[in-house]
């Protein structure tokens, strides 16, 4: 009986070492389905938001407000990152947002319909520098 122990033993501590790097590697290796966001730090300061739980995206009298709300918060963000006004940095900065803005419209048009949608959001830009 004795003889058959250690062989046992053996076995489930490999099976034990492979479960654990098996686990180990799960998680340390992205899956499909993840995101993975890799970044630089950024200095907090180079960093706007730009607040449009006030329109109704769905008018485009309202598109036209968040769109001059952006281009205004690029350009006052990009003048205050090079002291001095940037056509490319604020082109840059506004064409950053696009996404989110056509996330936002998005989930105007959801909600609308009546659709479930989650809270407002706000619209990030950051100057890389």
């Amino acid at each position: 009986m004795q003889q058959r122990t250690i062989p046992c033993l053996i076995a489930a501590g490999f099976i034990g070492i492979a479960l654990t790097a098996s686990a180990t590697q799960a998680f340390a290796a992205p899956q499909a389905g993840d995101v993975v966001v890799k970044g630089r730090k950024f200095d907090p300061e180079s960093q706007r938001i730009v607040r449009y739980g006030d329109l109704n995206l769905t008018q485009a009298s309202d598109r036209h407000q968040l769109d001059r709300r952006i281009y205004r918060t690029a350009n006052s963000l990009c003048f205050y990152m090079n002291g001095s006004e940037s056509a490319d940095c604020t082109l840059l900065a506004v064409h950053s947002t696009d996404d989110q803005v056509a996330q936002a419209i998005d989930r105007a048009y959801r909600q609308m319909a009546g659709l479930p949608v989650g809270p407002a959001l706000q619209i990030s830009m950051v100057i890389a520098h």
